[in-house]
């Protein structure tokens, strides 16, 4: 009998113990992952995104902040020193999608709401899904890796010589500041070129094979060269007539239709030789 009540208590216990497990035995396990560039993509998550995108109102992308590192833009009065300067460019490197200013707009998205609920994702998930298929796409535009390397390479040396200029910003000539801001360049450079190296090939030839279908679904930034924008003209080009402060832009050149010595019309180089004489 004691025996029997010691069994019966046990199984009772056991069963007590289940109940809580049956009941979310019926609820759908959701997995909270967000895709990073540097991980594969699958076909599959092509078409999630597309499915997306189609069911917004204009079939586009919701606003996103750029995908690259801007160049770096420093007031002439800024009180840190260069080596502070850089390493506040530094910390505004990472996650610039997933600030909580970004995570609200997309929020307030109705449609984007809707179409996420339906593909069960997190607006944190589309964010990595987009990001991770916008780079890829973007990195189909970088045919050279060894141009890419060669970047990272450089953009290390010239930042670490950078970190060496001693004194406070403000306190540079203007001529100073504008060589310090165009080296600072090597900051988006360098940031750029790393990401590109990251991606994987599978990404960028799985994108290059159905880039027809997806380039009109796309974030502008994925759709050109990454790096075509912030070529430092010259070093690569050698350009002699770089507008400097001290040379003047050309943009603010000033000239009136009733000065006598302004030419109007086009160049003849006849004209020039029958003038020497």
């Amino acid at each position: 009998m004691n025996r029997y009540r010691f069994d019966l208590l046990t199984i009772c216990l056991l069963l007590a113990s289940l109940l809580p497990l049956a009941g979310c035995a019926k609820e759908q396990v959701v997995f909270q992952e967000v895709k990073h560039p540097h991980e594969r993509l699958k076909v599959s998550e092509l078409n999630q995104y597309l499915r997306i995108i189609k069911s917004l109102p204009d079939k586009k992308p919701p606003a996103l902040p750029p995908l690259f590192t801007p160049v770096p833009q420093w007031d002439s009065r800024r009180e840190l020193s260069v080596k502070g300067l850089i390493k506040e460019e530094k910390k505004k490197l990472p996650n610039r999608w997933f600030s909580e200013t970004v995570l609200s707009k997309l929020r307030n998205n109705r449609s984007l709401t809707i179409a996420l609920k339906k593909e069960n994702l997190s607006f944190e998930q589309f964010l990595g899904l987009t990001e991770t298929i916008a780079m890829a796409a973007a990195r189909t535009h970088c045919e050279n890796v060894d141009e890419l390397r060669k970047i990272v390479r450089t953009g290390k040396y010239e930042l670490s010589q950078l970190m060496k200029v001693e004194g406070v910003f403000s306190g540079f000539p203007e001529e100073e500041q504008y060589e310090i801001i165009r080296k600072a360049a090597w900051l988006s450079r360098l940031d750029r070129a790393r990401n590109m190296l990251k991606i994987p090939e599978e990404n960028v030839a799985l994108l290059r094979r159905h880039w027809d279908v997806l380039k009109r679904y796309l974030p502008e930034d994925a759709l050109r060269d990454p790096l075509a924008d912030i070529v430092d003209t010259l070093t690569v080009y050698g350009v002699p007539f770089e507008e400097t402060p001290s040379s003047g832009f050309d943009d603010k050149l000033k000239w009136s239709p009733d000065d006598e010595t302004a030419y109007i019309g086009r160049f003849n180089p006849s004209s020039l030789s029958s003038d020497s004489n």
